[in-house]
């Protein structure tokens, strides 16, 4: 059986890679990106694919991209809002996970505020 494919849903799909991945889609996507734009694009089905992303080795090294969504959805907020609003929502959700606060937001990571270890 052939599968057929909602164009709206992979150009979405397609949409989120490039803002995850600054623009450019590389040829081959790190398995935890498909993971997070799957999120992304399914908040619904986001909790199936958590422990694989927040425990994957290389999660750490993509903070950047998980802060793209944020700012790019905050910018397209008013194109469709509830979009907009998942996809802020699961970026948000899987950072504060991996790493105890928001980027965009500014929240220091890794030492306490008075600078104490």
């Amino acid at each position: 059986m052939e599968m057929v494919h909602n164009t709206r849903t992979d150009e979405k799909k397609k949409r989120t890679l490039q803002v995850l991945c600054g623009g450019r889609i590389p040829k081959k996507v790190p398995p935890v990106l498909e993971l997070i734009a799957r999120s992304i694009e399914t908040p619904k089905e986001m909790y199936l694919h958590l422990e694989d992303i927040v425990n994957d080795p290389h999660i750490r090294d993509l903070r950047l991209h998980l802060a793209r969504v944020q700012v790019d959805s905050e910018v397209h907020m008013r194109d469709d809002v509830d979009y907009h609003t998942q996809r802020l929502w699961v970026a948000q959700t899987i950072e504060r996970m991996v790493f105890g606060g928001l980027m965009v937001e500014g929240e220091k990571i890794g030492k306490d505020e008075d600078g104490d270890d």
